[in-house]
C-alpha cells in the first residue's frame, strides 16, 4: 500500500492571495508555481485527485489543512468548516482519503475541535508553526495529550516558509520537547526541516524514537543534486533507520515542479538510485517508507 501522508486539497498558494504574490516575487527555486487562485469546488478537486493518485498508483492520501487564519487573516470559512471538507470526504470515500485535523493551537476552541473531528474519524492532527506559534508552546500540550490518547500521530511543519508567514517558529528544535513530554504521541517532522534544518532534524530524532521524519518539498534537491538527495538517506538509514521514514508529496504546491506520479516512481526505484551512489536499500525499506510505517503509525495495519 502506498500513502502519501502529506497532501493538500488546495495549497497556501491557492488559498491566500498575499502569500501567492509574495512567494512570486521571492527566490524560492522555482518550487512553487504561483497560479491564480483556484476555484474550490470540492468534489471537482477531489475527483482531480484521484485521478492523479491512481495514476501514480497512490492508494491513500492524507488530507492535511493549515491553519493561518491567526497571521493571514480568517478565509471565507471558518476553520471548522474547512476541516470539515476533509473529514467529509474521507467519511465518502475512505478507500481514497484520510482527514487528519488541522489547528492553530491558540484558538481557544481547539482541543475540542480536535477531539470531535477525531470522533468523526480523523486520523492525526496537523500543525503549521509558521502561522506565529511555537510548538513546544505550553498552549500545544492538550492536543499531543488527546493524541496520544486516541493513538494517532501529530505532523507538523518544519522548515521556512514564504512571506507573510513566520520561518523561526518552524525549526524542528522546538519538535525535541514535545517529544521528550509525550513518549506515547508520534510527531512527524514533515520536510526534515527542509535543507537549512535537516541536520537538526535528523540529529533529535536520533535521541527521540516517537520522531518520525518525512521527505517532501526534497523533489527541488532530487532534480539538482541526486547524488547529495542519497547522501542524505544515507544519513537518515544509519542514523534512525529508514522505517522511521514516511512518504509525502505536498501536492499540489509541487506538483508543476515533479508531478505525484515520477515523486512516486523515484522511491520506487530508490534501490536502483541508491545503488548508483553506493547506498543499499532494499525492497523491503521502501515498502516501509511508502506505506508500512504511516499505516502503523495511524492504526491501519
Amino acid at each position: 500500500m502506498i500513502i502519501d501522508l502529506h497532501r493538500h486539497l488546495w495549497s497556501i498558494f491557492e488559498r491566500y492571495s498575499a502569500v501567492r504574490e509574495i512567494a512570486a516575487r521571492a527566490s524560492t527555486g522555482g518550487m512553487h508555481q504561483h497560479s491564480a487562485a483556484a476555484v474550490q469546488d470540492v468534489a471537482q478537486r477531489a475527483a482531480e485527485i484521484r485521478a492523479e493518485m491512481d495514476e501514480a498508483g497512490v492508494d491513500r492520501s492524507c488530507l492535511l489543512l493549515g491553519d493561518y487564519g491567526l497571521r493571514l487573516g480568517e478565509g471565507d470559512h471558518s476553520i471548522q468548516a474547512e476541516n470539515q471538507l476533509a473529514t467529509d470526504l474521507a467519511a465518502g470515500d475512505p478507500d481514497h482519503f484520510i482527514a487528519f485535523f488541522g489547528v492553530d493551537p491558540r484558538r481557544p476552541e481547539a482541543t475540542e475541535l480536535f477531539r470531535d473531528a477525531l470522533d468523526a474519524g480523523a486520523k492525526g492532527l496537523k500543525l503549521h508553526p509558521c502561522a506565529g506559534f511555537y510548538p513546544n508552546d505550553p498552549v500545544c500540550r492538550p492536543l499531543y495529550e488527546l493524541a496520544g490518547e486516541r493513538g494517532v500521530p501529530v505532523a507538523v511543519h518544519t522548515g521556512p516558509m514564504a512571506s507573510p508567514l513566520i520561518s523561526t517558529t518552524a525549526s524542528p528544535i522546538y519538535l525535541d520537547e514535545p517529544a521528550a513530554d509525550f513518549p506515547d504521541t508520534n510527531f512527524v517532522a514533515l520536510h526534515a526541516g527542509q535543507r537549512c534544518w535537516f541536520s537538526l532534524a535528523l540529529d533529535i530524532a536520533r535521541w527521540k524514537p516517537n520522531l518520525y521524519l518525512e521527505l517532501s518539498l526534497w523533489q527541488g534537491l532530487l532534480l539538482e543534486d541526486e547524488a547529495r538527495f542519497v547522501h542524505h538517506l544515507r544519513e537518515i538509514k544509519y542514523g534512525i533507520g529508514l522505517d522511521r521514514v514516511v512518504f509525502g508529496s505536498d501536492c499540489p504546491g509541487v506538483s508543476d515542479v515533479m508531478p505525484l506520479d515520477r515523486w512516486v516512481r523515484t522511491w520506487q526505484d530508490l534501490p536502483e538510485i541508491a545503488a548508483r551512489h553506493g547506498l543499499q536499500v532494499t525492497d523491503d525499506e521502501v515498502a516501509l517508507m511508502l506505506g508500512g510505517t504511516a499505516a502503523r503509525l495511524m492504526g491501519l495495519e
